[in-house]
């Protein structure tokens, strides 16, 4: 099923958010990155399931870290308290210093879409983006550029409807 159909569908969400939590690791890794790509098109779909989601990111072994890099990149985009967005930036700390390339790769993303939302967390995104930039493997680098490159459209935009 296809993240546009399964974002059609309250039931399909449900199902797809049961399918986290199942015992299959190879339907849960699958899973994990169809809601990824649900949530690139519209975070709001898996909002109702934020705190369920963060717990389970928190509680993924290491040895899942495809399942963890898609939900590295789920969790932010879904976290639409405060609380929810702080609880996240704790964990993408602890991620930017994971064993897995693509899992420190999604911290950093996520700490700079968290930044977006949460002033208070723009300084150690930013601190987190320098460092990658700086000490990064090619694929961390690109992503905090992408982080760059997010933030300065969103403050263009800012910008254009202030002025």
């Amino acid at each position: 099923m296809m993240a546009g159909e399964v974002g059609e569908s309250k039931a399909a969400v449900g199902a797809l958010v049961r399918e986290l939590f199942g015992e299959d690791v190879e339907v849960r890794k699958r899973a994990a990155d169809v809601a990824r790509r649900i949530t690139e098109l519209d975070g709001r779909l898996l909002e109702r399931y934020a705190d369920e989601l963060a717990g389970l990111l928190e509680t993924l072994p290491v040895e899942e870290s495809r399942t963890r890099w898609h939900l590295g990149l789920v969790v932010p985009r879904v976290a639409h308290t405060r609380a929810q967005r702080l609880r996240a930036a704790r964990t993408m700390s602890l991620l930017a210093r994971d064993e897995s390339n693509v899992v420190r790769c999604s911290a950093v993303e996520g700490l700079g879409l968290l930044a977006l939302h949460e002033a208070s967390l723009r300084d150690e995104a930013e601190e987190m983006i320098e460092r990658f930039l700086r000490d990064g493997t090619k694929a961390m680098k690109c992503r905090a550029r992408a982080v760059m490159r997010l933030w300065a459209k969103s403050e263009w935009r800012k910008n254009d409807y202030c002025g």
